[in-house]
């Protein structure tokens, strides 16, 4: 109960950060997580017993592996010496020269130790820094150099980490037997990876072949993948890491190219892992926010000043080896490019944007407590420490003064041309453009409304322009959407005025009962209420109002249903009431367009057809019950609309009204809508 308990709580801050981090989106979701875990520490004295064996396997493993499957080839390939400079042999420097540094200025730490502080600092966390990124607009060869050095020295990292740790745990330090082991544990632990990941291409081909064409089967093998692998590799004392590492490499090319599974398993495979990562990273920081008034427990050894000051002065170290390396690094390709220049802008964003993240903060709390002796762990707390107040610097650094440094330099434009940014200001908006895509497949639905299918037409458009209506209510400048809402008043209140009329006729003709005319005439009221807090814009009054809506409703439900009168009799009636109402309020819209005010008004016109639908819609959607033959009109319809939305982005980007970009964005909206529609069917 205990562990349930636990869960739960860390993956409320998790969310709860998530949900901040939208609201404060110069601030990395990351650093808002420690913050969570700090209070729930201070405040809520939440504290968390960690088991330092599986932490490692819990939380590396998996992300490692979501991180490998999801390589992006293409540009990593094109940065690859610089990815695996940064990767093995900027990490290699760091851990040897950047240890014995900080062996130096910081006397308490033992050389072993010295040099697992340096090692766990090696590898960056492109995580970290992709919210800082999206504000700052680093260069892309800057974003993905960082993308594919995370996922190599995370494993190298890890590696020499290891080692030291097992040193500083032994007692004993030998670099020739670390160096023999070093190899070993690399060659074997990427043996391992690439047998394991072809035999479970292997498996995954044989069950193709049978006919098992599940993509959840093969999602819950690829979250299963990792641990075993870890297991596997780390009994044979080879490294876990670069094990699951190779393996999901091998496995992401494969799939791929799987003719069977290629597009969904790829699209599934994503998203699964964007919420399993989602969750394991934010536990992660969470925990250190957690653990870090245990880490100040540093006792009568050092005081917490100067532990924040070794820990600054342990960034500047790392972050300067970064900076430099880069530096020397854009030396070295003048000579075969020679159209490229050295830069120290470049270094100091390569070394801001190599920000430290889950990956150290997992190393450095599986430290074990003891050693092999059974002694503690030497400055156990003060490594924790160390390692936690350098991720929260490189995240303030980088929020500061990334954004500085990656501003580009005006350029001056010759007199009668444009600059770039002119040219991208005449784009239309992607909300203005979402609207247009959304309206051309209203467009296109109405051209295929037949008797036949009217029902399923209107239902579609009413949940089209509900669509609109939102990006409108969202995007639109006041200034333009208030003649919409005031046209949008006007006609509902002639339209419930109508309603109200005909329900009146129909209780005096005694049609209906008392109950059901009170009843319908609160559902207008309500419709009232909404449309004033539309006018306003009283978004907790409306929230407040559909919650005691929901209650009224229910309480009504079971009062009709416990009643001594007929359901049926009272359900016909609602239908009658509903059906009278809605003809009622259409002939009253009909007649104020044939009116001079309303044909004055395009506003009007567009207000009214869209009002027209949603009573139309009600009126068609009492004559159908469903049936297989209404889900095959409606799927046709679906696909109509989505194929026109495809039309009209397409139609957009060809006479250059939006870019590239917002072209994507769109296409990817529709081939979701698209997906959850096919999936709705298949359910």
């Amino acid at each position: 109960m205990e562990l349930l308990q636990t869960i739960v709580g860390l993956t409320s801050l998790v969310v709860i950060g998530n949900i901040l981090s939208h609201f404060l989106k110069r601030v990395p979701v990351s650093l808002i997580q420690i913050s969570l875990g700090l209070l729930a520490a201070l405040f809520l004295n939440v504290h968390i017993e960690l088991d330092t064996e599986w932490f490692l396997l819990l939380f590396i493993a998996p992300l490692l592996y979501s991180d490998a499957w999801r390589f992006p080839k293409r540009e990593l390939w094109e940065l690859r010496g610089a990815i695996f400079g940064n990767a093995i042999l900027l990490v290699f420097l760091t851990t040897i020269l950047g240890g014995f540094i900080i062996y130096g200025l910081v006397p308490e730490l033992p050389l072993p130790v010295a040099f697992a502080i340096a090692a766990i600092l090696s590898p960056t966390d492109p995580v970290a820094v992709a919210a800082i990124a999206k504000q700052a607009k680093l260069p892309p060869s800057i974003m993905h150099l960082v993308a594919g050095e995370s996922l190599i020295n995370d494993a190298s990292g890890l590696v020499g980490f290891n080692f030291a740790v097992k040193a500083a745990s032994a007692g004993t330090f030998s670099l020739l037997a670390a160096t023999g082991n070093f190899f070993y544990i690399s060659l074997m632990g990427t043996l391992i990876g690439l047998v394991l990941g072809f035999l479970l291409n292997i498996l995954g081909d044989f069950l193709s072949s049978k006919g098992a064409t599940d993509v959840v089967l093969r999602v819950v093998l690829q979250l299963f993948s990792p641990f075993l692998l870890y297991l596997l590799a780390e009994e044979v004392h080879a490294s876990g890491v670069i094990a699951v590492v190779v393996s999901a490499i091998v496995q992401n090319l494969h799939t791929k190219n799987d003719a069977d599974y290629s597009g969904e398993l790829h699209v599934v495979g994503i998203n699964t892992w964007n919420v399993f990562g989602y969750l394991l990273n934010g536990y992660i920081f969470v925990i250190l926010g957690i653990e870090l008034p245990l880490a100040t427990e540093l006792g009568n050894v050092i005081s917490v000043p100067m532990a924040i000051w070794y820990a600054f002065i342990t960034w500047v170290v790392i972050f300067g080896m970064r900076v430099i390396w880069t530096y020397i690094n854009q030396w070295v390709r003048l000579k075969n490019h020679h159209n490229e220049t050295a830069s120290w802008r470049v270094a100091l964003l390569s070394g801001l944007s190599g920000v430290r993240g889950a990956v150290t903060m997992a190393g450095v709390l599986s430290v074990p407590l003891v050693t092999d002796a059974g002694m503690p762990f030497p400055q156990r707390a003060l490594m924790l420490f160390i390692a936690a107040v350098v991720i929260i610097i490189s995240l303030l650094a980088a929020i500061i003064f990334l954004p500085l440094l990656a501003e580009k330099p005006k350029t001056q434009v010759p007199p009668g041309e444009k600059s770039p940014q002119a040219v991208v200001a005449q784009h239309m908006s992607e909300p203005r453009a979402r609207v247009y895509v959304l309206q051309s497949a209203v467009r296109e639905i109405e051209t295929r409304r037949r008797e036949s299918n009217q029902a399923i037409a209107y239902e579609i458009i009413l949940r089209y322009q509900m669509q609109i209506r939102q990006l409108q209510m969202r995007f639109m400048k006041m200034d333009k959407l208030s003649p919409i809402l005031k046209a949008e008043m006007n006609l509902r209140e002639i339209a419930l005025d109508a309603e109200r009329s005909a329900l009146r006729g129909l209780l005096v003709d005694e049609k209906i009962t008392p109950l059901v005319f009170a009843s319908e005439n609160r559902r207008i009221d309500r419709v009232e209420a909404d449309l004033d807090d539309l006018i306003t814009h009283d978004k907790t009054k409306r929230t407040w109002r559909q919650l005691k809506r929901f209650v009224i409703s229910t309480r009504r439900s079971i009062r009709i249903w416990l009643s001594d009168d007929s359901s049926d009799r009272l359900i016909a009636e609602y239908k009658l009431a509903r059906h009278e109402s809605s003809k009622a309020a259409i002939a009253a819209i009909s007649t104020y367009l044939a009116s001079e005010d309303g044909q004055a008004s395009k506003t009007d016109q567009t207000a009214a057809y869209n009002l027209i639908i949603m009573y139309r819609s009600r009126l068609e959607h009492q004559k159908h019950n469903g049936g297989q033959s209404e889900a095959l009109v409606r799927m046709d319809l679906e696909v109509a609309g989505l194929n026109a939305q495809r039309e009209a982005t397409q139609h957009l980007y060809d006479a250059h009204f939006i870019s590239a970009e917002t072209g994507l964005r769109i296409r990817q909206m529709i081939n979701f809508a698209e997906a959850g529609l096919l999936t709705d069917e298949e359910e």
